[in-house]
This record gives C-alpha cells, sequence and structure tokens, in this order.
C-alpha cells in the first residue's frame, strides 16, 4: 500500500510558525523604532552643527562677521530663542545690524552686501531644542568674528531631545569662545 501524504503545513506547524514570528516582531519593531528615532535625532543635529561650521569657515574666508540666527521665516533673524526649532539663517554681517540684509544668496552675492548663505528648516515635531548662554543675545544670535573665534560672552550650548526620549535621545551641541563645536549624546 502506497501512502502519499498530502503537501502543506499541518495546523501545529503553523501556530508554531506564527507564534514565532509574532515574538520576533514583538522584539524586533521596538528596537527599529529607537533606531529611526536615533538617526533622525542625529540628522538634525549634524544639520545644525553643520549651519555652525559654515557660519565658522565663512567668516573666515569672507573676513567679516557672519552670523546664525533663529528664524522662523528663514529671512529673518528672530529675537526669541525658542524659534530655534523652527529654523535657522547663516549670513554674512558686513554692516554688523544683526540683520541679514541681503541682496542675494550665496555664491551670487557681491562683495559690498551681507549674504544669505543658508537657511535651516529646524526640528521635526519629533523633536525639542533648547538653547542656553551667559549672554541672552546669544540664546538666539551667535555671532563668528574673521578670526573664527565666536564673540559670545561664555559657551552657548543647544540641547536637542527626542520626543518620548529613551536612553541616549539626547544630544547636545556647545560651541566655545574658540569657535569649536563640541557634540555629545547624553541621557535623558
Amino acid at each position: 500500500m502506497n501512502m502519499e501524504r498530502d503537501k502543506g503545513f499541518t495546523l501545529v506547524e503553523l501556530l508554531i510558525t506564527i507564534v514565532v514570528i509574532s515574538v520576533l516582531l514583538a522584539t524586533g519593531v521596538p528596537a527599529f523604532q529607537n533606531f529611526i528615532k536615533n538617526n533622525r535625532l542625529t540628522a538634525q543635529t549634524n544639520e545644525l552643527v553643520a549651519a555652525i561650521q559654515l557660519a565658522r569657515s565663512e567668516a573666515v574666508k569672507r573676513g567679516t562677521n557672519t552670523i546664525v540666527c533663529a528664524s522662523s521665516n528663514g529671512t529673518s533673524c528672530s529675537d526669541n530663542k525658542n524659534d530655534w526649532g523652527k529654523g535657522w539663517i547663516v549670513f554674512s554681517d558686513l554692516n554688523q545690524n544683526n540683520d541679514p540684509d541681503t541682496g542675494g544668496s550665496a555664491p551670487l552675492c557681491e562683495e559690498t552686501e551681507d549674504c544669505l548663505l543658508r537657511t535651516g528648516n529646524g526640528v521635526s515635531n519629533n523633536t525639542t531644542i533648547s538653547v542656553t548662554a551667559a549672554n541672552t543675545v546669544a540664546e538666539h544670535t551667535l555671532r563668528f568674528l574673521p578670526t573664527g573665534l565666536a564673540s559670545n560672552a561664555g559657551i552657548v550650548t543647544f540641547t536637542l531631545v527626542a520626543a518620548d526620549c529613551e536612553l541616549n535621545q539626547k544630544r547636545t551641541v556647545q560651541i566655545t569662545l574658540q569657535g569649536q563645536t563640541i557634540v555629545s549624546n547624553a541621557t535623558c
């Protein structure tokens, strides 16, 4: 007698497969969500650091003051330190009036006018940004001198925190008087 078995899965085999997949998903999905949150926070921190480093290098290159400031509209500086989350701008400030009265954007700027070098989009709704400085003006405006030094009255510290912060989903960006940018992870 030739007994052939039907091809396929038994109910027990199917249930075991479903349990194994459920366990893998239950452990993998939260880890993947944290991975995405960490990458998003790192990208936003890098965008801010790039703007700050651009301002410093352009100050030296152009031989004039360069400013990074909070901006809610992408064209002018804000006096509110809470506007860093909405965005920022980087511009050369030839007439030293803290205002990007620009005639153009890089690289089309004339040597006799301020130049809007970059605009930043701020941070997403899933991230908060705060700034502390000894000088209240430095909380919304960073100025770099033609020597590359920061003209603030002390260290300026930006803190970026992911929503529902877990473990080390917090970044600090410090700008020293020498103009150096120091980025570090912090715990929530």
